[in-house]
């Protein structure tokens, strides 16, 4: 295996669900009828804790219900740079060849690493391509002006296949943004129902539309989640126990949560939108892409 691969029976004795409102009794319970201090399961997976109460509820489901599934890679998140370049991930340094020339806008500027999709664990879900890695690079110029519009060119695609050669260190990555926050993808496989695809960064399965379906030529590929750890519990990141709102003076002009937010301090997780998903088909190699946002 290219990813680190999620230990669910372990994940799963961190947040017995059994006893959890025993063990977190501060988590914001949900509390609107007919449903009384309830543990909410309609977000997005990014966390340890989404994908173990996602995948106990899936199992509840199956018990009840008969109906088509699909096997999908889907992540969680470790904080930082992982000990393999290629594995997917989010910021940070790309699995990208010294040699091959940066890419650059039309008025000659680097782009900007935005992600990298490992598809080397997936191969038997999303069948073959053009390369190992998607490495996608983003157009800051067109990101925040274009995101929503039609035909939008803020994004820009290079397959590498894994092999022996030089990366490009810090130093040679000219987009590079210390700003932004590296995560990278733990995989877990497991099936989704067609009529109920999971939301979270995946590979394979149905995409799981925010607002409505888009057609898109080609077939689907995968989709990129916002990073949005839940901050309320323990490990919001697989190897991160707890993050902590600081409790330094309110600077001037932001509110108090603005202030003490530890991505002042440690960087901005990847998000776009109000906390959308990309969701990207692939057509004869060629990719198309819609972002969606609540």
């Amino acid at each position: 295996m290219i990813h680190q691969v999620f230990d669910l029976d372990y994940w799963s004795q961190v947040f017995p669900v059994d006893r959890f409102k025993d063990l977190f009794p501060d988590y914001p319970y949900v509390n609107t009828p007919p449903y009384v201090n309830e543990i909410a399961i309609d977000w997005e997976i990014v966390s340890p804790f989404h994908l173990v109460m996602n995948e106990h509820w899936k199992h509840q489901q199956s018990i009840h219900r008969q109906g088509p599934s699909v096997p999908i890679d889907i992540f969680v998140w470790g904080y930082g740079e992982p000990d393999k370049r290629e594995v997917t991930k989010m910021g940070g340094l790309p699995y990208f060849p010294a040699a091959r020339p940066w890419p650059q806008s039309d008025s000659n500027k680097p782009l900007e690493f935005f992600a990298q999709i490992c598809f080397k664990d997936s191969l038997d879900i999303c069948g073959p391509l053009p390369g190992d890695i998607l490495v996608i690079f983003m157009n800051p110029e067109r990101f925040e002006d274009e995101i929503f519009e039609e035909g939008c060119t803020a994004f820009h695609f290079e397959w590498v296949s894994i092999g022996d050669f030089p990366l490009v260190s810090y130093h040679e990555t000219p987009g590079f943004d210390p700003l932004f926050l590296p995560c990278y993808g733990v995989i877990h496989r497991t099936n989704e129902f067609l009529d109920e695809p999971m939301a979270g960064t995946k590979i394979g399965g149905n995409s799981s539309w925010i607002q409505y379906e888009v057609s898109l030529p080609g077939r689907f590929l995968f989709q990129m989640n916002s990073i949005t750890p839940e901050l309320s519990l323990p490990y919001p990141f697989v190897n991160t126990p707890f993050i902590n709102f600081f409790p330094y003076p309110e600077p001037k002009g932001k509110t108090s949560r603005e202030a003490n937010s530890p991505w002042e301090y440690i960087g901005h997780p990847m998000y776009w939108g109000d906390l959308g998903q990309i969701y990207f088909f692939l057509d004869d190699n060629k990719l198309s892409w819609e972002l969606q946002s609540g």
